[in-house]
């Protein structure tokens, strides 16, 4: 990859297509990584803030150049909280994840796979 392939090096805004549009921003990435364009029938809602809001594009320590690892990024928007009982549990959408949280991320553990969006599941399973 080169700067070039995202960035308008001698006209016009800094990214090409046109600078500061989200839609712009993400159609440069699906131009390369069309699977994750959608349309989807159960849309992953970071999807509409940009691929950026999950991704680095220019250069990260994490896999597939994530902001974050493991679960925390799903946390970072999906946020939990504690229910009200004598053992810890911790609700995500309504569902004790305090098991699942130990095996790594979100997608990685075999639950929420399709994670830019998915045709057969609103949990994005698939």
């Amino acid at each position: 990859m080169a700067c070039a392939d995202c960035h308008s090096l001698h006209e016009g805004d800094a990214v090409l297509g046109g600078g500061t549009s989200i839609e712009k921003q993400n159609d440069i990435c699906t131009s390369c990584h069309p699977a994750q364009r959608g349309p989807f029938v159960f849309e992953h809602e970071a999807m509409r803030e940009g691929c950026v809001s999950c991704h680095d594009p220019h250069g990260s320590p994490n896999q597939k150049m994530l902001v974050a690892r493991d679960a925390s990024l799903c946390l970072r928007c999906h946020t939990q909280e504690q229910a009200p009982t004598a053992t810890t549990t911790f609700l995500i959408g309504g569902r004790d994840h305090s098991s699942f949280l130990t095996r790594g991320t979100c997608f990685s553990a075999g639950c929420h796979e399709s994670i830019h969006g998915s045709n057969v599941s609103a949990s994005m399973r698939f």
